[in-house]
């Protein structure tokens, strides 16, 4: 039996980047032919199967890349309520800069793993949340 293409630490943290949960998909659970878990959650989990061994690390290296953005969004809140500190004046776009830091890293990995992003997921790191409106007439 091949050795696992992700650690199950490295599947959880690929799964939560994409927006989806980390459940526990069940054989037997298959409605209207996908499993329960929903098809989009199933394609990725199929698609961590699939990762040629050579581009591994450059998966690894996006989930790097995203940890240490969602540090820094955590970071940043310490800091919202300051507007200057010690002649040093904060950058009040710093959270929406981080937001679109990790929008490119996490596309970076939908598009390596040939996947999309969670298209239920609340966050709004994906663009427009919810659907478009528009007048008909």
């Amino acid at each position: 039996m091949s050795q696992a293409a992700f650690t199950a630490e490295e599947e959880t943290d690929i799964l939560r980047f994409l927006g989806y949960p980390d459940w526990q998909a069940l054989a037997s659970s298959v409605q209207l032919g996908y499993p329960a878990t929903g098809q989009p959650l199933y394609l990725v989990r199929d698609s961590l199967k699939r990762v040629a061994p050579t581009a591994r690390e450059v998966i690894r290296r996006y989930l790097c890349e995203l940890r240490d953005i969602e540090c820094q969004m955590s970071q940043a809140r310490s800091r919202f309520r300051a507007k200057r500190l010690e002649g040093l004046e904060l950058n009040p776009r710093e959270p929406m800069m981080l937001r679109g830091e990790y929008t490119y890293w996490q596309r970076r990995l939908a598009d390596d793993l040939g996947v999309v992003p969670n298209p239920y997921s609340q966050m709004e790191f994906r663009g427009m949340p919810g659907g478009l409106n528009a007048t008909v007439g």
